[in-house]
């Protein structure tokens, strides 16, 4: 796991989608204004908000780096939290709760935005996130949350159209 996440620029910066003086131009901006970087980049240099979303992804992947779903036990309290559609709909897995109450769910990268939002506004625990291999959490998705009608194949075209 990485120690020091970069800051939300620079990725952006590395992603193409500024440059090192909008950055900069931004930087001064939230000093004065208090604003979240995101919105002031969306705000003043037109930068979309999947661009922003797609940085925020990254930055959150480098912070707490991927979780090896074969090294955790599944609480059975925690699969309980969420449906069949929900965990299917936005890549989740409720791993379990830690002592101190909190919730640890896995997410796949594509989906973690949204799967964010949704635990946001639908669970009152405390949930941190962790991402997972997408191949090894849709395993894991088979086994908790079995949807037989859910395929390879059907998988691999929702993936085509999503990319």
């Amino acid at each position: 796991m990485a120690t020091r996440a970069i800051k939300l620029g620079q990725i952006l910066i590395e992603q193409g989608v500024l440059n090192e003086q909008q950055v900069f131009e931004i930087l001064e901006a939230q000093r004065d204004q208090h604003v979240p970087f995101g919105v002031l980049a969306e705000r003043m240099f037109d930068v979309t908000i999947d661009s922003i979303e797609n940085a925020w992804v990254e930055q959150y992947a480098q912070f707490t780096g991927e979780i090896d779903l074969d090294r955790y036990e599944v609480d059975r309290c925690a699969l309980k939290l969420i449906n069949r559609r929900q965990a299917w709909q936005f890549n989740i897995l409720p791993i379990r709760f830690e002592e101190t109450g909190e919730l640890l769910m896995a997410a796949s990268r594509r989906r973690l935005a949204r799967a964010v939002t949704f635990v946001a506004n639908r669970l009152d625990p405390i949930v941190f996130f962790r991402l997972a291999d997408s191949e090894q959490l849709r395993d894991f998705l088979r086994r908790h949350y079995p949807m037989p009608e859910v395929t390879d194949e059907l998988l691999r075209r929702a993936s085509e159209m999503v990319e």
